[in-house]
């Protein structure tokens, strides 16, 4: 009889200790829920990053190329695309050229007329960036591709040659809002009229609207972003 008592009291014990570690193992999972969304970071020195996704929308570029200067840009490509990619299907064009402010080389250039030893320097295009482009007669550009938006155009001081990476025309005042107070003046070119329009901010000018598929020329008086959207 005693025996079986002893037994008795140890299943008992045992029970009571699982039952305890149980407890204890919950009880520490409530107290890091607790604890971790407030100062995680502060105990192991991990930052937890959000990361948003934004939905690519097909779209497309499509513009008229006149014949002689175009000051152009395209909303429809990455950030960083190969300058075929983008061009392949303009069959009248002399050169295409990008400008960037601050390189020792601030022109870049490609003609497609040039021989193949000919070193040229404008191998990839960009959303952000403006190009001119020299054509030796009139012809449609189309190109499938995507609308990404919004998108940071980075300006230096002095004159850019910027993209205007979206398919929405604003008026100046809210497409340059982002940078008020940090450029001087802003110019467009028609290539019909082969003329520039400008835009002075507080004074005014034929610049009215930006509008796609057109770059710009910007003169950042500092370094800023522009945020097309």
């Amino acid at each position: 009889m005693r025996q079986n008592n002893n037994n008795n009291n140890k299943k008992i014990e045992e029970a009571m200790i699982f039952i305890t570690v149980i407890a204890l193992i919950a009880l520490t999972f409530f107290s890091l829920n607790k604890i971790q969304k407030s100062s995680f970071s502060d105990i192991t020195g991990e930052v937890i990053t959000t990361v948003n996704v934004t939905q690519l929308r097909a779209n497309y570029c499509n513009f008229t190329l006149q014949e002689g200067l175009n000051l152009i840009s395209f909303f429809c490509i990455p950030n960083t695309i190969n300058r075929n990619d983008v061009i392949i299907n303009i069959t009248r064009m002399v050169a295409i050229f990008e400008y960037r402010e601050g390189e020792t080389d601030a022109w870049k250039t490609y003609n497609p007329s040039l021989p193949s030893f000919v070193i040229q320097d404008l191998n990839y295009l960009s959303r952000t960036e403006g190009y001119w482009i020299d054509m030796n007669a009139q012809e449609q550009f189309l190109l499938e591709g995507g609308l990404r938006i919004p998108t940071s155009v980075p300006l230096v001081g002095g004159w850019n040659l910027a993209g205007y990476p979206t398919n929405v025309s604003e008026s100046v005042l809210t497409s340059f809002d982002t940078i008020a107070g940090n450029f001087s003046e802003a110019r467009a070119y028609n290539a019909t009229l082969d003329i520039f329009l400008s835009y002075v901010p507080g004074v005014g000018g034929a610049l009215t609207y930006t509008t796609a598929n057109s770059g710009y020329w910007i003169n950042a008086t500092t370094t800023e972003i522009w945020v097309v959207d």
